[in-house]
C-alpha cells in the first residue's frame, strides 16, 4: 500500500494543475469510488470537502479516514437532495474543484424518476459550481453504461464519441417497469447525466475546464463502504456468485487516482471523456484467482457456465498513461491484486 511519503514522492517534480492545499469538493463520499477519491485526494496533499446526505453519514465518513496521515484536511458538508436546485451552494463555498461521483444507485425501473433526478443533481452542481468563480476544474463520474452495455461474445468496437443508445431505447420503452430494466434505467441515467454537463459547458461556458471518467466494474481494497461491486468478490468467496455479466474492470485505487488526475493534477485534460477500463473479467477468472489465493478453502462458488467474455474493444489507453506518469505506476493494477486487495479483512 502506497504511503504519503511514497505518493509524494511519486508527484513530485511535475507542475499541477491546482497547487496542494486546494479545496476539493467530492460528493458521494462514503461510496465505494468516492471514499477512495477522498483518500487519493488527501494521499496527494490536497484537502477535501467529501458530501453525505446527513449528519450520521458525514460522521461515518471522517471515521473512514482517521487512519488517513491527512486525515485533518478532511471535512464534510450535509446536501440532503442533491436534485434541488441550489443545494451545493454553501457546499461549493472556496473550492477549487469538484468532483461529482454521487448518483442515484437505487437501480429503480422508473427512468422518469432515475433519469430525471440524476440530470437535476448534474444540473444542480454544475451551477451552484459556476456562481462560485474558486472553482477551476470539475469532474462528472460517468460510467462505462454512459458508451455500452455488457453483451459477452459480442464483438464491438467503441470511441470517445460514442454513446449508449440501446439503454436509453429499453429504458424510455413504454410500461410496465419491470425489474429487469433497473439496470438499462442506471445506464440511461449515466448516458443523461453525462450529456448534461457537455450541454452545460457548451451552453453556459462556465469558468472552469470539465472531465468526465467512465469506470466499468470497480473492486479492489474496501475502504469504508464496499458498494455494489466491492462486495462482488467477498461474496463468490462467500458461496454467491454475483449477478454482474462478463464485463471490463478497474482496481477502485486506479480508478480514483485517475479522478484526482483530471480534476487537479493534470493541466492537459479539458474537455476529456476518460474510460477507466482495465481487462475484460468473467467470474471463472475470479473463482480461479481465489482458489488459487486460497487453496484450502471450501465456500467459494462455482462461476455460470459458459458465461463468455466481454469482447468489445474500448479506448482505455489514457486512463494508463495517465497513471504511470503520475503514479509511477506500471499501467493498471492487475485483475489478480485487486481481488487479493478486494479480499483483505473479508475472510
Amino acid at each position: 500500500m502506497d504511503t504519503i511519503k511514497n505518493i509524494a514522492a511519486k508527484l513530485s517534480g511535475q507542475e499541477t494543475a491546482l497547487p496542494k492545499g486546494s479545496l476539493i469538493l467530492v460528493t458521494g463520499a462514503n461510496g465505494f469510488i468516492g471514499g477512495h477519491v477522498c483518500n487519493e485526494a488527501l494521499l496527494a496533499g490536497y484537502r477535501v470537502r467529501g458530501t453525505a446526505r446527513n449528519e450520521e453519514k458525514a460522521s461515518t465518513s471522517k471515521q473512514v479516514f482517521k487512519n488517513n496521515p491527512n486525515s485533518a484536511n478532511y471535512e464534510t458538508a450535509v446536501v440532503a437532495d442533491f436534485a434541488n436546485e441550489g443545494v451545493f451552494d454553501e457546499a461549493v463555498k472556496g473550492c477549487d474543484a469538484v468532483i461529482h461521483v454521487a448518483s442515484d444507485t437505487t437501480f429503480g425501473t422508473d427512468p422518469n424518476k432515475v433519469v430525471k433526478s440524476t440530470v437535476a443533481g448534474v444540473n444542480s452542481i454544475l451551477r451552484s459550481a459556476a456562481k462560485e468563480k474558486s472553482v477551476k476544474r470539475f469532474v462528472l463520474t460517468s460510467s462505462s453504461t454512459a458508451a455500452l452495455l455488457p453483451h459477452p461474445g459480442k464483438e464491438v468496437t467503441i470511441s470517445k464519441d460514442d454513446w449508449d443508445q440501446e439503454a436509453l431505447d429499453i429504458a424510455w420503452s413504454p410500461p410496465p417497469y419491470e425489474d429487469d430494466r433497473a439496470f438499462p434505467v442506471y445506464a440511461a441515467s449515466k448516458v443523461e447525466g453525462e450529456k448534461a454537463l457537455w450541454r452545460f459547458m457548451e451552453e453556459e461556458k462556465p469558468g472552469f475546464v470539465a472531465n468526465a471518467v467512465l469506470p466499468n466494474y470497480n473492486m479492489g481494497r474496501v475502504l469504508g463502504s464496499a458498494g455494489a461491486t466491492g462486495s462482488g468478490v467477498p461474496d463468490l468467496f462467500k458461496g454467491k456468485t454475483p449477478a454482474a455479466v462478463p464485463q471490463y474492470m478497474i482496481d477502485v485505487i486506479d480508478d480514483a487516482r485517475i479522478h484526482v488526475i483530471a480534476a487537479v493534477l493534470d493541466s492537459s485534460l479539458k474537455n476529456e471523456r476518460i474510460f477507466a477500463f482495465n481487462v475484460p473479467f468473467n467470474w471463472t477468472d475470479i473463482t480461479g484467482i481465489l482458489r488459487e489465493l486460497y487453496p484450502d478453502a471450501k465456500s467459494i462458488a462455482e462461476p455460470p457456465k459458459d458465461e463468455g467474455r466481454d469482447l468489445s474493444k474500448i479506448p482505455n489507453e489514457l486512463g494508463a498513461e495517465l497513471l504511470r506518469k503520475w503514479y509511477g505506476q506500471d499501467g493498471y493494477k492487475s485483475l489478480k491484486q485487486s481481488v487479493a486487495e478486494n479480499m483483505e479483512g473479508q475472510t
